[in-house]
């Protein structure tokens, strides 16, 4: 950091207050400025956290900066960063959040991104789509379509295809008919759709 120190002071000026070096005490996240003690004495605040850019570098409490001033004013910003806790860029309605463990993106009101280690979700007004460890799963209003290591989930309110299907063939495996001699007997393939049913929890989950 000394070096940095004086390599700006070769560009911008001799003068002892041009460039700084100090201690990042706190921070204001939505002004995007940040408080910087300067050799445990003097606190300097609202130094900015962004210049020109859509970019901001949200250093971590108690790390090193080094502080510019803007010409011969008493506007400072933060040319040079030791740690970081955050990177934020925005840009009209777009916003994106990177930190150490998660990242973030909005558009607008109806759209949002966000990672982490566990998992990736997409959400819009009308879709959100979950990616965890084992599991895909898109929801749509009521509506959930899910794919799994245990298989494939597809429901609708109470409704579900996998129980759907069972009522179904329970009811085939129960079906009699009426006949001129009274009612007829259950199916003589009753076995091929117990063994249909049977297979259903291979490949589906609800």
């Amino acid at each position: 950091m000394e070096e940095l120190r004086r390599k700006f002071q070769q560009r911008f000026g001799d003068g002892g207050d041009q460039v700084f070096q100090g201690t990042v005490t706190e921070v204001n996240e939505e002004e995007f400025t940040c408080t910087v003690k300067r050799d445990d004495q003097v606190d300097y605040f609202d130094v900015r956290l962004r210049g020109l850019v859509n970019f901001a570098f949200i250093p971590r409490l108690d790390s090193t900066v080094l502080v510019c001033r803007i010409g011969k004013s008493n506007e400072l910003f933060v040319c040079q960063f030791t740690e970081i806790d955050k990177v934020i860029f925005t840009d009209t309605d777009l916003e994106v959040i990177i930190d150490t463990e998660n990242i973030d993106i909005k558009k607008g009101e109806k759209i949002t991104v966000h990672v982490d280690a566990e998992k990736l979700e997409v959400t819009n007004d009308k879709v959100k789509a979950l990616h965890e460890a084992d599991a895909l799963t898109i929801t749509a209003d009521s509506t959930t379509v899910k794919t799994s290591t245990g298989g494939v989930t597809i429901t609708r309110g109470g409704s579900g295809l996998k129980k759907t299907l069972e009522q179904m063939l329970d009811g085939i495996c129960a079906l009699t008919v009426p006949t001129a001699v009274g009612p007829s007997g259950v199916p003589i393939n009753m076995a091929t759709f117990q063994q249909i049913k049977a297979d259903l929890p291979n490949y589906m989950e609800g």
